[in-house]
């Protein structure tokens, strides 16, 4: 009962404080007091016995696997040179300052000291995160508070388990301290190193059924822990992080997959493992530690963060008001609290004087860090005037061609943006176009874990997919405070069947966007027109507009005279919007049930166009490629190519066979062929042409619709109006 009754109201409380928008830290701790051994008695840690400290180290140890696993080695490359500081210096002052703290007020030996100190360090991206949404800092202070919480948490963890691992070893034998640290360090890494290097081998050979992936790598995880620790004890959890370091900086496949079920197992550990942590806590040690623990937590707040933030911040254009609040904020989390109660549980084991100190010194850090911190944040930023208005950003979730000419044009009318997508290389494509972008699934990202979107309170759902749009729509409206949640839609979609989807206010119904929200589509065609230039444009074809310094997104009811920029959709364009050099008589229908033949029959159709052609010798040559190389791309797609001397136009002829025929190289069927034919001396544009066809197949339902023509000028129709 214990156990279930912790795990509920962990995940309980976990679930309440993302609903409220507050740190869960705070709620989970006045939980687990509350429903342990000094409130209600409900949860009873004693109970579970010897499977006390197992559940702890287990779930310490897939925590800080997790930890390793998302470490981005990209994000420190592009840290500022703020947020080196504050990895660098920052650590070290926080570090040494609050050992020399405790050392000043407690005297305990230094060893023990820099051990407690070291648990102080990391801040915590689980409290950091809600605070920062909340409070809506200014963007340069909400920037190094994020990252801060984020990258240093692999860099105190780390520091805490060498700390860890000297003190156990100086406090077994003094004399052999060093040689029994070393060993601890050198064992408890060549493991985790080896299961991670393992790990990675196995995974990039897809040895692994993806559907086995998530639970393979959690048991191994927990395997590298206890092989560790049972060959060394006390060095499980160092190996277990560099076991998750090692995947997390080769950027093995699939991470994403397991990081997303390990984030998820995360947050049911860390619920279950505070409610058991406050429930276990011995508050007459509080009592005995008496106001010298005041002190220290004193010191750490007012002292220890104030010379870590302004010796962090030498040299940086931060105001002096800025580097105030930054003083101000660095609440402790789950990480502080989970590894101070395995290091207690392994202290007392050992039999460890100190090992009371360890749970309490840390509890008292995180309560009064994120109890007094984190609520009077929101105050103390305000009257430092560091905190924004209300966020009026928009969020597109869409990075594609179109996405990024409304990004622009919201850019340039001081509106900020951030693009969320999927493929990596249209965010790429955003990038290099100087937008915001997040390759990330807005249908899961957590928005507490990218600053960027802090000051977002807007969002257009923008795919091709009307029910995509409508569920991120009613995603999104639970966790934005803008006034606009809007998606794309086609007119005529609604239908009795669907309407339980519906969400969000639909925009632009009467234009053919989709067209350019296909991966890599060219521009769509629409331009801006500022308002000097005449005539003003029809109401019918502008997108948005921007009146009384701000971009108004969605097609406007009228034309008024303090517009101060249309952006226009050019219908006629987009009518004749055909990259393709196709004419609808090189479209055609074929009785040849060989590819050889089909391909002499299409090459002689373009003799009769291009007379200086030789249909002969290019199938020749054609077919000489066919037999090293097949122009099969899959799916029923051939794709055969040349370059031709003898021509001076670009043509394209497709055929669609009526009988089966089939690759010669691979016995495949093939449904369709795409012959494309160019001058010598524009590769530019035959690549441009094979892209375009590469993306008008690329998808199966694409595919699908130009398959289900039942004649020529049917299939010219469906293949054109791509």
């Amino acid at each position: 009962m214990t156990f279930a009754i912790a795990a509920a109201i962990g995940v309980l409380l976990f679930s309440l404080a993302h609903h409220l928008k507050t740190s869960a830290i705070v709620m989970l701790l006045g939980g687990g007091i509350l429903a342990g051994p000094n409130g209600l008695g409900i949860v009873q840690p004693d109970t579970l016995g010897e499977a006390l400290p197992t559940i702890i180290a287990l779930s310490v140890a897939i925590i800080l696997f997790e930890g390793g696993l998302t470490l981005d080695i990209n994000e420190y490359r592009k840290a500022s040179r703020e947020i080196i500081q504050f990895l660098t210096v920052g650590v070290l002052v926080t570090w040494l300052g609050t050992a020399t703290a405790i050392k000043l007020i407690f005297s305990f030996d230094w060893s023990f000291c820099l051990l407690a100190a070291s648990l102080v360090i990391v801040t915590g991206p689980t409290v950091i995160g809600p605070l920062l949404h909340r409070i809506r800092a200014r963007p340069k202070v909400q920037t190094i508070l994020h990252w801060e919480g984020v990258l240093i948490d692999p860099i105190g963890v780390f520091i805490a388990l060498l700390c860890f691992e000297y003190y156990v070893s100086s406090n077994a034998a003094d004399s052999w301290a060093l040689q029994a640290f070393m060993l601890r360090f050198v064992v408890g890494s060549l493991i985790g190193l080896t299961f991670g290097f393992f790990l990675d081998f196995v995974l990039r050979r897809s040895w692994v059924d993806d559907r086995q992936i998530n639970i393979f790598v959690l048991a191994m995880a927990m395997l590298n822990f206890a092989v560790a620790d049972m060959l060394i004890s006390e060095s499980g959890l160092l190996s277990v992080t560099v076991g998750g370091l090692v995947l997390g900086i080769r950027s093995t496949p699939q991470l994403r997959e397991i990081v997303t079920y390990k984030s998820e197992l995360k947050d049911f550990l860390i619920g279950l493992l505070f409610i058991l942590l406050a429930a276990n806590l011995d508050l007459a040690a509080f009592f005995d530690a008496g106001w010298r623990l005041v002190i220290v937590v004193a010191v750490i707040m007012l002292v220890v963060r104030p010379v870590n933030v302004m010796l962090s911040t030498l040299g940086t254009r931060l105001s002096f008001n800025e580097k105030l609040f930054l003083s101000w904020i660095s609440p402790r989390g789950i990480v502080a609290a989970s590894m101070a109660s395995v290091f207690a549980l392994s202290l007392k084991e050992i039999g460890a004087s100190e090992s009371r100190f360890v749970e309490t010194f840390t509890f008292s850090v995180i309560a009064g860090t994120v109890v007094i911190q984190g609520f009077s944040a929101s105050f103390v930023g305000k009257l430092l005037g560091v905190v924004r208005p209300d966020p009026n950003g928009w969020i597109i979730v869409g990075a594609h061609a179109i996405g990024r000419q409304v990004s622009q044009f919201l850019v340039r009318h001081h509106q900020q943006v951030v693009l969320i997508d999927t493929n990596a290389l249209e965010v790429r494509a955003a990038e290099r176009e100087g937008l915001t972008a997040l390759n990330e699934d807005a249908m899961s990202l957590n928005p507490d874990a990218h600053p960027a979107l802090y000051g977002c309170g807007n969002l257009i759902a923008f795919t091709a997919n009307p029910d995509l749009n409508r569920m991120l729509c009613r995603r999104w409206s639970e966790i934005l405070e803008g006034k606009s949640i809007l998606r794309w839609e086609r007119s005529g979609y609604q239908t009795d069947e669907n309407q339980h989807l519906l969400n969000g206010d639909r925009i632009w119904e009467d234009f053919p966007l989709d067209r350019w929200m296909r991966p890599y589509s060219e521009p769509a065609p629409v331009r801006s027109q500022p308002s000097g230039e005449n005539p003003p444009p029809s109401i019918e074809s502008v997108l948005m507009i921007a009146r009384n310094k701000a971009a108004i997104v969605t097609a406007p009811a009228d034309i008024r005279d303090d517009d101060v920029e249309w952006m226009i959709f050019d219908r006629q364009k987009s009518q004749q919007s055909n990259r393709l050099p196709l004419e609808p008589e090189n479209v055609l229908f074929s009785e040849c049930d060989d590819l050889k033949t089909l391909y002499l029959e299409m090459l002689q159709h373009l003799e009769n166009q291009l007379p200086e052609l030789d249909s002969a010798s290019m199938l020749e040559s054609m077919w000489e490629r066919e037999e090293d190389y097949t122009s099969l791309l899959g799916n029923g797609i051939a794709l055969p190519h040349a370059w031709s001397a003898d021509i001076q136009e670009t043509k394209l002829v497709i055929v669609r066979p009526v009988r089966e025929v089939q690759c010669p190289l691979t016995n495949r069927s093939i449904d369709i062929v795409f012959m494309l034919l160019s001058p010598e001396g524009s590769a530019d544009e035959h690549l441009a042409h094979l892209s375009y066809i590469a993306r008008l197949i690329g998808s199966q339902s694409q595919r699908e619709q130009i398959l289900q023509a039942t004649d020529a000028a049917d299939l010219y129709q469906r293949i054109t109006m791509k």
